[in-house]
């Protein structure tokens, strides 16, 4: 009904009744056409997953950790899919190179390294008369001359370690063993000999003379010694022994004995002929030269029957000193007959003797550990220069190939032409082998003017882009029988100049932005790929550990009261125990592998998420818009995952985004106490393995610890974003 009136009856505070009569048209709209709110919506409704990424992407510094964190990722999946390198088999000519971006010569990330204070081969030193500067090279064989650049002036100074590289010096005979008393059984029963080789003397004809220089000057901490000089020899005579007067009978036996003829006793005054000689430093060594003219004039005793004398040796003892060592320096030992000098009992250079000992140095009842020889002031010549490592592998050398080498050369495409099939042909080879130096033939000259112009062909440097080899020197044919037939074979070796990559198996010459390890594993590949396996390892357990982690901390602070009293009581127990101690009796009881690592993680790494967790449910399960949901009848569920759990969500998720890079340097640890992967690479590792060439080979080192510092910091960045982008009382907020 239209206009239908309505009556309300209500009593007020004085119990006064009052009727209330309401009519149809009682209310109208008074503004129809207007908006209803004062000003116009500056924001558009979004999600909050939408409103997250915004705040986000407000924290510069977290942009800048994730991108550095998708860049990590990202090389980590396709660097090891990408770079051909085998990090699974050994590469023991590639070892060492240094980290290569640039051109060899830049002086930045070229691969090359300056290498300092490395020792001259003696025989290419050479001197300038006019500066007096001192030039040489280091030894070929450790650093070839193509890899050389940029060599210093060569130094010398004085060593006591003997090396190639060392010359002249004293052999220092040092006797530890010191006594308390003077008596002669004492220095007898402790003194050294110092023995030569046994030697042939011809004792019917030849005179022979001594010479032994000595230094005669004190030595710091090396107190001279008592000395004498005496040949040693065995004497052999046929003696009787009557062994039955009576009966008139008697026998004979061969006796050997042990005789000595003194040249220079311990208590006779050594006549020396005094000597100023200036070393190869220019200082003057004051030296003394033992001389002895006729040291074989003993053996012409009538009583001596030089048909009797064998193992004839020259010998040195040297006695302690009262309540201290005794040493001896010699610079020299010669020995000479008429016509030359006995090289067997000779040697001119201390430094040499050290390094090929002929002599040796025994002790009689003193103690073996206090008796020693070592080299005094051996000179020794360095000098500074630039080392490309990658000229070492790959530059021109001189190889010696054999014919299969050759075949697969042809096989690759990388001799092209005839030359291909020349190869392979055994006409050919003989024709190379006949004609060339190698093989020693002197051809007519009909044949040499059909052979010529094969051999010019392959002594003419070929195209680098088709060839490892540059020319070929010469052809050795070695012959063997075939067992089976008896016919005779021939295998071909072929002396070339080759290019050292292509030698190898390489297309073109290897850069290593990282370099090689000493395994020959290039660093860039092997440290992607140990990444790949780090994040791997992280992430995954990450996710078990912060899912559990949060299930269990949200159920003991919801509940609280005896739930979480019992719940708390076992993450002691667990906690109680050293994660180190777990992961080393997982490990020993189920090996170094991938899923002991995430089993050893998994067992106690939830426990920080669980804790942190159950501390932001206490600090929100009680604030006013969780009882007001609560009192409305909200269920358990989703008081946790609707109300508490958002707002602490930003807190959590900050700590455990860290658990990522705490895992990586757990593995680590591991690693370094050898517990690390045994079948797979990882961070950990590659940082063990490299830990030894820290102060060598520091690139070893630096990359991976790069890449492990840029994860850390980088997932800290990313933590905080995620913090700001997961609060929910930031919501909307500029």
């Amino acid at each position: 009904m239209a206009n239908e009136i309505k009556e309300y009856v209500y009593t007020d505070s004085s119990e006064v009744e009052h009727k209330i009569h309401i009519y149809d048209n009682s209310f109208d709209f008074a503004q129809k056409d207007k908006a209803i709110h004062d000003t116009k919506f500056l924001t558009k409704p979004t999600t909050f997953l939408k409103d997250a990424f915004r705040r986000f992407c407000k924290n510069k510094s977290s942009v800048a950790g994730a991108i550095i964190l998708g860049i990590l990722l990202l090389g980590s999946l396709i660097i090891p899919l990408a770079v051909p390198y085998d990090i699974n088999v050994n590469h023991p000519t590639e070892t060492f190179l240094e980290p290569k971006l640039f051109p060899a010569g830049t002086g930045f990330w070229d691969g090359t390294k300056r290498m300092e204070n490395i020792p001259v081969d003696p025989a290419t030193i050479e001197i300038d008369e006019a500066t007096g500067v001192m030039t040489g090279t280091p030894y070929a064989s450790q650093y070839p001359a193509r890899a050389i650049s940029n060599v210093s002036e060569v130094r010398y100074g004085y060593v006591t370690s003997a090396s190639n590289a060392t010359s002249g010096g004293f052999v220092n005979i040092t006797n530890g063993n010191s006594i308390l008393t003077a008596d002669e059984e004492s220095y007898e029963l402790n003194k050294v000999t110092f023995k030569s080789a046994n030697y042939n003397f011809d004792l019917t004809s030849e005179d022979y003379s001594l010479d032994i220089v000595l230094l005669n000057e004190e030595v710091e901490d090396y107190p001279i010694g008592d000395y004498r000089v005496y040949l040693s020899y065995d004497y052999t005579e046929v003696v009787d022994n009557e062994e039955n007067a009576d009966e008139e009978t008697s026998t004979t036996e061969t006796v050997t004995s042990k005789r000595e003829i003194v040249l220079l006793d311990y208590d006779e005054t050594p006549q020396y002929i005094a000597s100023e000689e200036e070393d190869a430093a220019g200082n003057v060594n004051r030296l003394n030269t033992l001389h002895f003219d006729d040291i074989t004039a003993g053996f012409r005793d009538e009583s001596i029957v030089q048909e009797n004398v064998s193992n004839i040796a020259l010998a040195i003892d040297l006695r302690p000193n009262i309540d201290s060592s005794s040493s001896l320096f010699i610079e020299n030992i010669s020995v000479k007959n008429v016509e030359k000098e006995v090289g067997e009992l000779s040697w001119k250079s201390a430094n040499d003797f050290i390094l090929g000992p002929t002599w040796t140095t025994t002790h009689t009842n003193g103690d073996p550990k206090k008796v020693s020889t070592s080299l005094y002031n051996g000179v020794t010549y360095v000098c500074d220069f630039t080392l490309d490592t990658y000229a070492i592998p790959y530059g021109v050398q001189t190889k010696t190939l054999s014919k299969t080498e050759l075949s697969q050369y042809a096989k690759n495409g990388w001799i092209a032409g005839e030359l291909a099939d020349d190869v392979q042909s055994k006409e050919i080879l003989d024709r190379w082998f006949n004609y060339t130096r190698a093989g020693g033939g002197t051809p007519s000259s009909a044949i040499a003017e059909r052979i010529q112009p094969e051999l010019d062909e392959l002594k003419t440097p070929l195209s680098e882009t088709k060839l490892p080899i540059i020319s070929i020197q010469g052809v050795i044919r070695t012959s063997f029988t075939d067992p089976s037939t008896n016919d005779v074979l021939y295998s071909y070796t072929i002396t070339a100049t080759v290019y050292g990559y292509k030698y190898l198996g390489y297309d073109s010459m290897p850069i290593y932005l990282m370099g090689t390890d000493n395994f020959g594993y290039d660093m860039l590949k092997r440290t992607f790929a140990g990444l790949a396996t780090s994040l791997g390892l992280g992430i995954l357990i990450f996710l078990i550990c912060f899912s559990f982690g949060l299930i269990y901390g949200a159920i003991c602070g919801y509940f609280g009261g005896a739930i979480d009293i019992i719940l708390q009581r076992f993450c002691d127990l667990l906690s109680g125990v050293p994660w180190i101690v777990i992961m080393t009796l997982c490990i020993l009881n189920l090996g170094s592998n991938f899923g002991t690592f995430i089993l050893a993680m998994c067992l106690t790494g939830w426990i920080g998420t669980a804790s942190l967790t159950r501390t932001q449910f206490y600090r929100f399960r009680d604030r006013e818009y969780t009882l007001a949901s609560r009192t409305l009848g909200a269920s358990n569920f989703r008081l946790i995952f609707k109300h508490i759990l958002p707002n602490a969500m930003g807190t959590i998720i900050t700590s455990a985004v860290l658990m990522i890079p705490s895992v990586i340097f757990s593995e680590a640890s591991i690693s370094y106490l050898g517990l690390g992967f045994q079948d797979m690479q990882s961070l950990g590792v590659v940082l063990s393995d490299n830990q030894a060439y820290l102060q060598t080979y520091p690139y070893l080192i630096f990359f991976p610890s790069v890449i492990m510092a840029l994860i850390m910091i980088s997932f800290n960045l990313f933590g905080n974003g995620l913090r700001d982008a997961f609060n929910p009382s930031l919501k909307g907020s500029d």
